[in-house]
């Protein structure tokens, strides 16, 4: 059984490839707020709020995904990253992307294993995952630079099911794609 299961691990890791293509993300995010849903109503900390309309304060941002192209559905699986100054933070990460004109829908979700690089280096793997809902659009001949908002969450099912934290971010990336 173990060698069957390996064999179709190898088996997809070969033909992923040849039916994807790379794609490239490279931006920044920069909060705008903060806040927490439970029980179906969200909480916004007016104070976060204040801080971010006073601070600005840009998340360098980068993701490599393996993408595939189904018309005007992209999908893909990959990794994402965050830097924070002195330590980036990687997980593993997965989209969908809707392609309305120049107009792109984005949905990811990722976590359950983080590599920490930077002053500390580590691997730990958890129940902490990050939904992200956003909308871009989409500038230039190629529409590789994208300009946006949207919202990430982060849900921890081993702490509580009741609800998570998000926070809701503009930001700006070049999505490098056919690589």
């Amino acid at each position: 059984m173990k060698r069957m299961v390996l064999v179709l691990l190898i088996i997809v890791a070969m033909v992923a490839p040849a039916f994807s293509q790379m794609r490239i993300d490279i931006g920044a995010d920069v909060p705008r707020g903060i806040g927490a849903a439970f029980n179906g109503s969200a909480e916004i900390s007016q104070e976060t709020v204040d801080f971010f309309n006073t601070y600005f304060i840009p998340f360098p941002e980068a993701a490599f995904y393996y993408q595939f192209d189904l018309d005007i559905v992209k999908l893909g699986i990959g990794a994402r990253a965050y830097t924070f100054i002195l330590e980036t933070i990687i997980w593993p990460n997965a989209f969908a992307e809707l392609n309305l004109g120049r107009v792109a829908l984005e949905a990811q979700v990722g976590g359950g294993l983080f590599g920490l690089i930077g002053l500390y280096n580590s691997i730990e793997a958890g129940a902490y995952f990050f939904p992200d809902i956003s909308i871009w659009y989409k500038l230039g001949k190629k529409q590789s630079f994208r300009l946006g908002l949207g919202a990430m969450g982060l849900y921890m099912p081993d702490i509580t099911t009741e609800g998570f934290g998000f926070v809701y971010y503009i930001g700006g990336k070049v999505a490098l794609e056919n690589l």
